[in-house]
């Protein structure tokens, strides 16, 4: 099974019907084995530009909306302090590898640069 992950700027301009991302989300709805991830913080970041997109967003069964729980607060909270906008901050936590996913899940985003060097693969939709 795939995943991907939507950053804010990725939510934003699927909100303004993005074809390619919404044909992912639709794709996702048929039950294809791709998982779609929205970093809550993302979200977050993103209905404060768009308010209706978070209800959108919540609305859709296929997109899960990641918690920043315990773990990924304090890993979100190092990143920030090493100087990441909090905005992306939540996005590379679900992007990296881990456990449960150990070749990582690739963040959507329109802005690849701002993600060099913190390993994570970005798949640029600009």
């Amino acid at each position: 099974m795939a995943g991907v992950v939507f950053d804010h700027s990725a939510l934003l301009a699927f909100g303004a019907g993005h074809r390619l991302l919404s044909a992912l989300v639709v794709q996702a709805h048929r039950g294809s084995n791709r998982r779609l991830f929205v970093p809550a913080l993302c979200l977050a970041a993103a209905s404060a530009r768009r308010p209706a997109l978070g209800e959108h967003v919540g609305a859709l069964p296929m997109m899960d909306v990641a918690e920043l729980r315990y773990p990924g607060a304090l890993a979100v909270g190092q990143l920030v302090k090493q100087g990441v906008d909090w905005q992306l901050a939540h996005a590379v936590v679900l992007g990296r590898p881990d456990p449960e996913w150990p070749e990582g899940r690739p963040v959507l985003t329109e802005s690849p640069k701002a993600y060099a060097g913190l390993g994570v693969v970005t798949i640029d939709i600009g």
